[in-house]
């Protein structure tokens, strides 16, 4: 199509715009719009913002897409030298959709990724909890210790907020890792749960469950 063949004249935050909305609308493109999109995004990397980098990869996680090898390295080296300007959703949505497409982090990002929400724990929503403890527990990372008190403090303090996937995920994950999860978190996430009992599925529910056994 036009897009494929005029990749080269893209500049990057349209790069970052088409591919957004082909996720966002739930519409895989053309493989060849996909592979002329992540040729144009590698060059145009030492660009990418730290929301641009987390959009582009994020985006083909939900599209079910793999980044190429050089795209991938080139995003991961980007986001590790960029850390400390990540906000919260940028961390979460980059960690969840390395984890999604079942990629082995760079240890250098993953370090730098989770110093950045250790620092900025207390202004993550919920859902970016839930998702960035996750991720972490599907890539099997041994997650720094002053980042899972942070995340804890920050989920104990927003338990009413969580939605029952969060709520299992989260307690899901800390049980994966091996982590014996703070009796207060645990108090908020159960009382969490029970109020929202009624909307669980029953993936939900197993975890749960198999989480606090």
């Amino acid at each position: 199509g036009r897009a494929t063949a005029t990749a080269g004249d893209f500049k990057l935050q349209e790069v970052e715009n088409l591919l957004q909305a082909f996720s966002t609308m739930g519409i895989t493109p053309d493989a060849g719009l996909v592979e002329a999109m992540q040729g144009r995004a590698i060059a145009t990397a030492g660009d990418f913002d730290p929301q641009a980098v987390a959009n582009l990869v994020w985006a083909l996680a939900t599209m079910g897409a793999k980044p190429e090898a050089g795209l991938l390295e080139a995003m991961q080296g980007q986001a590790t030298v960029t850390a400390r300007d990540f906000k919260p959703q940028e961390v979460a949505n980059l960690v969840w959709a390395l984890a999604t497409m079942d990629i082995e982090a760079d240890e250098l990002l993953l370090e730098a990724m989770q110093g950045q929400a250790t620092v900025t724990a207390r202004d993550f929503k919920p859902q970016e909890v839930a998702n960035l403890v996750w991720a972490l527990a599907k890539m099997g990372v041994k997650a720094d210790a002053r980042l899972l008190e942070a995340v804890q403090g920050r989920a104990t303090a927003t338990a009413r907020d969580f939605l029952p996937q969060g709520v299992s995920n989260l307690v899901w994950a800390l049980a994966t890792m091996g982590v014996k999860a703070d009796a207060r978190l645990l108090e908020a996430v159960q009382g969490r749960a029970t109020a929202t009992a009624r909307d669980f599925l029953p993936q939900g529910v197993s975890n749960l469950v198999w989480a606090l056994a």
